[in-house]
């Protein structure tokens, strides 16, 4: 997750006053932590005591379209993350209707086999991520997974 971080912060953020006002709705229960620079926001999964899983936020300026971000974010997966594999690769949509990218990604680390899933959407010239990770003999979370899908760009 820390090279994913640094991945995000190397593209221009917004600023986190401008973030605010970014329609996300959190998981529900879920635990607010210190979001690295750039960030709009991450919680973890409450009750851990290893791996939390976690969602983070994260906007930047972005010129291009939304398939231009989404080879931009395949890349960045890629290069920070070898030797993990594209799981699910789909069109989606945000916010009722507004069009979106989907990848699920798996991957080894020390920590043991993670599964990084992402929702993208570019609106108004910014490029909009929520990322939700866990390991994979965790379950998924089905308010983290449907927390995804209430980013909206304003």
């Amino acid at each position: 997750m820390i090279a994913l971080a640094a991945a995000c912060a190397m593209l221009a953020p917004l600023s986190q006053a401008g973030a605010q006002a970014l329609p996300f709705k959190p998981p529900k229960g879920w635990l607010p932590v210190h979001a690295p620079a750039g960030f709009i926001g991450k919680w973890i999964q409450p009750g851990s005591d290893d791996f939390h899983q976690n969602v983070s936020v994260y906007a930047h300026p972005f010129q291009g379209t939304l398939d231009d971000y989404y080879a931009v974010d395949l890349h960045s997966l890629k290069s920070h993350y070898p030797g993990g594999e594209i799981a699910v690769s789909q069109d989606t949509t945000v916010c009722g209707d507004h069009p979106a990218k989907y990848v699920s990604y798996g991957l080894s680390t020390t920590a043991g086999p993670l599964i990084v899933e992402q929702i993208m959407t570019v609106e108004r010239a910014v490029a909009y991520v929520v990322t939700y990770v866990r390991l994979s003999n965790q379950s998924s979370d089905p308010d983290a997974r449907q927390s995804m899908t209430t980013i909206c760009g304003i």
